[in-house]
């Protein structure tokens, strides 16, 4: 893999994600794990050209061929979507990690956990966790989580966007593979400075709803 490889598929996928108008910013949106943003990779948008996801999943396929592992699994929906696209360039088997409500009732939508027979399925063998996006990289940490839980041996992270917030070391993996990196800034919902300056949530894109919705449990319950 060569460093002109790595450019030639950032610039692809920067030019694919401007095209389907996915990257937007300049506004307020929560995160999967409830920190704030201004900025959000709508991936919604991407996949629904079926013709751009083929695309996209070939060009990470391309980037993990030095990787030798036995299966791929996503967190749903997006790293679902981007994992099977990529295990289809590849030629192999992918499942996906899913919310369990009953699971950290705290968090947002719960905590991924592996079922529908996955955990039996990634029991010793070798998997590579693969999302969409990476933000704080919490989903891929609850899905590698989920993987060594049943049995299975992580050796790599991958996604097709990384926002530059986390590392190899931050996922608890020994490789970290991305198509392209997005900077954009992120901050504790206590410390964030959209919210001091009153700037309204987001609440059709990232999980801006889900957030609005738990505050709204929260005040009732006090």
């Amino acid at each position: 893999m060569t460093r002109s490889d790595e450019q030639r598929r950032a610039q692809t996928t920067r030019e694919m994600l401007t095209a389907s108008q996915a990257i937007l910013e300049n506004d307020h949106f929560v995160y999967i794990d409830g920190q704030h943003g201004p900025g959000w990779i709508d991936k919604d948008v991407i996949f629904i050209d079926v013709g751009r996801a083929e695309r996209l999943g070939g060009l990470l396929a391309e980037a993990m061929r030095h990787l030798e592992f036995d299966v791929l699994c996503g967190p749903a929906t997006g790293g679902l979507i981007v994992s099977q696209w990529t295990a289809r360039a590849l030629g192999l088997p992918a499942v996906f990690a899913e919310h369990d409500a009953t699971v950290g009732a705290a968090e947002l939508r719960g905590r991924f956990a592996l079922h529908r027979g996955y955990d039996l399925f990634v029991r010793g063998k070798r998997v590579v966790v693969v999302d969409d996006v990476v933000n704080s990289g919490h989903s891929l940490r609850q899905t590698t989580e989920a993987v060594r839980a049943a049995g299975g041996d992580v050796v790599a992270a991958a996604a097709l966007v990384h926002r530059g917030n986390v590392d190899a070391r931050g996922l608890g993996v020994e490789d970290f593979r991305f198509l392209l990196e997005v900077d954009i800034s992120e901050w504790p919902a206590e410390g964030c400075p959209l919210c001091a300056q009153r700037v309204p949530i987001n609440t059709r894109y990232a999980h801006g709803q889900d957030f609005v919705d738990q505050q709204q449990r929260l005040a009732e319950e006090c």
